[in-house]
């Protein structure tokens, strides 16, 4: 009974994470078919900030 509550307890959380990572994930993926380099994405997000 114990582990039925902690299972629902993080399932949102997890459901959370996995759908971030996807969306991550897909960004890299159109990113890279663009030719732009993530990392020089970030880097000007840093110098707007």
């Amino acid at each position: 009974m114990r582990k039925k509550g902690v299972i629902s307890e993080y399932l949102p959380w997890i459901l959370i994470a996995l759908a971030a990572l996807a969306i991550m994930m897909i960004t890299i993926f159109v990113l890279k078919g663009k030719g732009i380099s993530l990392i020089d994405k970030v880097k000007d997000l840093l110098r707007l900030g």
